[in-house]
């Protein structure tokens, strides 16, 4: 292959990888690899690619390198790249599924961190739009969790039914990703509710009640006392982002 051939193959594997970049971005399916304070990288990413496109078909057209071949420079030999950019072009997007769980585990107590102003915002925000993660954020920066026992809950996660649990009790989880989906971690929150046993595991549920405490470790954690678990819909976007 000459290399104004290598070049224009060059240029159209680095634009197909921009506009992929590109419409992931556009999609909002980025958001099932990575955490939404990054997509603005990933963007730029994609702009640079389709740039550096450019700057390649314009060498062909110029006529630069004509006498050189795929074999005087290994560099224009690019063609293996089009794989991975084939698989996800052709590969739906898909967010990881609740089953993880059996390998990744859950926690009720996770090591987040945050800063007193993001506690400071989640107090801001009504009980019943609060989530999985900002509840459990808030019960390991509060000096005093006793404040919230009785508030109305509305959160939604997936059925996890743990081995420690009792058989009126579960597990509604969520997914947060912090950089990518590589580090994702389950949390989840212990609900009481007398039908626990006849849910399906790592089907989506709407779960409504009132905040109580539980103590495990000598210390106290939130529980949901369910007055409704309802199925629902896996959310557009199942990840919490921290």
């Amino acid at each position: 292959m000459t290399a104004r051939a290598g070049r224009s193959f060059q240029a159209l594997i680095l634009a197909l990888m921009g506009l992929y970049l590109l419409s992931r971005v556009w999609n909002g399916s980025i958001l099932l690899y990575i955490n939404q304070r990054f997509v603005f990288l990933v963007f730029f990413a994609g702009l640079l690619f389709v740039v550096l496109a450019q700057v390649l078909y314009a060498e062909r057209i110029s006529g630069q390198g004509d006498d050189q071949t795929m074999a005087d420079n290994p560099g224009l030999n690019m063609w293996w790249l089009a794989i991975p950019i084939l698989i996800g072009f052709l590969i739906p997007a898909r967010p990881l599924s609740p089953s993880a769980v059996a390998n990744r585990g859950i926690s009720i107590d996770a090591p987040l961190s945050a800063r007193i102003e993001d506690t400071a915002s989640i107090l801001s925000l009504s009980p019943t739009e609060r989530t999985v993660l900002d509840w459990i954020r808030l019960f390991s920066f509060s000096e005093n969790v006793q404040q919230f026992v009785g508030q109305p809950v509305d959160v939604t996660g997936f059925v996890f039914s743990d081995g420690r649990l009792t058989a009126n009790q579960f597990m509604v989880g969520r997914f947060t990703i912090t950089c990518c989906v590589a580090d994702a971690t389950a949390l989840g929150m212990i609900v009481e509710y007398p039908q626990a046993a006849v849910l399906k595991e790592h089907n989506w549920v709407r779960v409504q009640g009132k905040i109580d405490l539980i103590e495990r470790d000598e210390r106290l954690f939130p529980v949901i006392l369910a007055e409704s678990v309802e199925a629902v819909p896996q959310p557009e976007q199942p990840y919490l982002f921290p």
